[in-house]
């Protein structure tokens, strides 16, 4: 019996909660990891953390369980620990220098995050501060307004990914896509994405900007680039919305959604993790962690 596609997870805790899950409702399943890569003619794709499979013949059971788990689902992140596994703790403050990152990635090990946001300039001294940490590092592509040329955001990526950066969130191009060329700046994205290899990218669509029509379409469009999440903003433009992370969920074709901008606490946090955020960019992540932990601890 040929094995199906069940679900996609986006980070380790989330796999663990349904490696759980599954195996004690006696369903045999297979968890494939974004490192085992897939070429589909085109792209290499790395998509989250990885994606289940399970039996064709369990495959209802598998999907009851699914929709039972779903309404509990914001969390598989029952703990502070769970929800920092899906925290991006930002530093990108322009006039940060050492002394804040320092500061900053002990916040980052601390809480066990699952990356560390940093501006390009920093990603050498965060790869070394984070080594061994099980944290990776996160850095930023044609930031903050995408309008660099892609010769320029492809130099600066690969920079980036061989100084030790993991993941880089690329500004989308907005000229293009509002100009009728979305295929154009979808291409940009593929290009970065194969160049990068095995470094991650989230492409920042700054849907406040291109508006819930344009948006929509560029996440579909952009679902088999290579890509592994849409992230809603830079933070420049607004916060993250429940209905922008909502529709690039709809439209994003599995990809990961990065809600980053305008999240400063737990409450806020949750909301967008139950509109479908499976990460959240936050400079305030480190407080975010800290509520938490001081909550659920209480409420055990």
């Amino acid at each position: 019996m040929a094995m199906v596609k069940l679900k996609a997870v986006d980070n380790r805790f989330q796999a663990d909660v349904w490696e759980q899950a599954l195996s004690a409702e006696g369903i045999e399943y297979r968890l494939r990891t974004f490192q085992d890569t897939a070429y589909d003619g085109l792209y290499v794709s790395q998509k989250g953390y990885g994606v289940f499979y399970v039996e064709e013949a369990d495959l209802g059971r598998a999907e009851a369980l699914v929709e039972a788990l779903g309404r509990e689902e914001t969390p598989g992140l029952e703990g502070a620990a769970a929800l920092a596994g899906v925290i991006e703790h930002t530093l990108l403050a322009p006039e940060a220098g050492e002394r804040e990152l320092e500061a900053h990635l002990e916040q980052c090990r601390e809480m066990g995050c699952v990356a560390a946001c940093v501006s390009p300039w920093m990603v050498p001294l965060a790869a070394r501060g984070l080594e061994g940490s099980g944290v990776a590092v996160c850095s930023v592509v044609g930031f903050p307004l995408g309008t660099q040329s892609l010769a320029t955001k492809l130099a600066e990526a690969r920079e980036l990914a061989q100084s030790g950066a993991g993941e880089l969130d690329m500004v989308f191009n907005r000229g293009l896509a509002k100009g009728g060329a979305l295929g154009q700046a979808v291409d940009e994205a593929a290009q970065l994405a194969q160049a990068i290899v095995p470094a991650r990218l989230k492409v920042i669509l700054e849907t406040s900007k291109l508006g819930p029509d344009l948006s929509a379409q560029a996440a579909q469009a952009l679902a088999l680039s290579g890509a592994a999440f849409l992230k809603t903003g830079s933070g420049y433009f607004g916060p993250a919305t429940v209905q922008d992370v909502a529709l690039l969920a709809e439209n994003g074709g599995g990809l990961g959604v990065k809600a980053a901008g305008g999240i400063k606490d737990l409450d806020g946090a949750m909301a967008l993790m139950e509109a479908g955020a499976t990460r959240l960019g936050a400079s305030s992540g480190w407080a975010i962690f800290r509520e938490a932990q001081e909550r659920w601890s209480q409420e055990d």
